[in-house]
């Protein structure tokens, strides 16, 4: 960064309803898995011979868990950075996008802080593509910082600051301005 820091919000994707549903879906998985395990055996019975000793069952557990494994990394690593200083915007969206990008006047087309809808727009939160809108990155909510390049590309970084980012673009603008 080279100037004054106007804004700053990082936000995660812990405690959003996403985050409960996938623990909700995480516990009742594991316990279908546990309960399994135990109405399957009987004192002295050999396990290989109960359903769950079954190979297929064995590689169907090992992948349930890897798959639930990874999309509770996803959500607990998962975070969208956004920063503006006086003269440029910054924004990071890991693990997606790791490094920090850094955005100049030469860039962007079109900046606005506004309101929009997550899923008729880009079909939901996290990581979005549309044909229509571009890329999205956001957590929750419907406010978001909507970004045009110079190419025509369009970008939307949601926000649950939008007040203090509309008037930290406004004085970015303004710095831009008078160069």
């Amino acid at each position: 960064m080279k100037g004054k820091l106007l804004f700053s919000e990082t936000q995660h994707f812990k405690n959003t309803i996403f985050w409960w549903i996938e623990v909700g879906v995480g516990l009742i998985t594991l316990g279908g898995l546990a309960y399994g395990i135990s109405i399957n055996l009987s004192p002295g019975e050999d396990w290989v011979n109960t359903p769950l000793g079954n190979p297929t069952n064995i590689i169907a557990a090992i992948i349930t868990a890897i798959v639930l494994g990874g999309v509770h990394w996803l959500f607990t690593t998962m975070k969208l950075i956004v920063e503006i200083d006086s003269d440029n915007l910054y924004y990071s969206y890991y693990p997606f996008v790791r490094s920090k990008k850094q955005l100049r006047k030469n860039d962007l087309k079109h900046v606005e802080v506004r309101k929009y809808s997550p899923i008729l727009e880009y079909g939901g939160w996290g990581y979005r593509i549309s044909a229509r809108n571009g890329k999205a990155y956001n957590m929750k909510g419907s406010w978001g910082l909507q970004l045009v390049f110079n190419n025509g590309e369009r970008l939307l970084l949601g926000t649950q600051k939008p007040e203090e980012l509309k008037q930290a673009i406004d004085q970015l603008k303004d710095n831009w301005n008078q160069h």
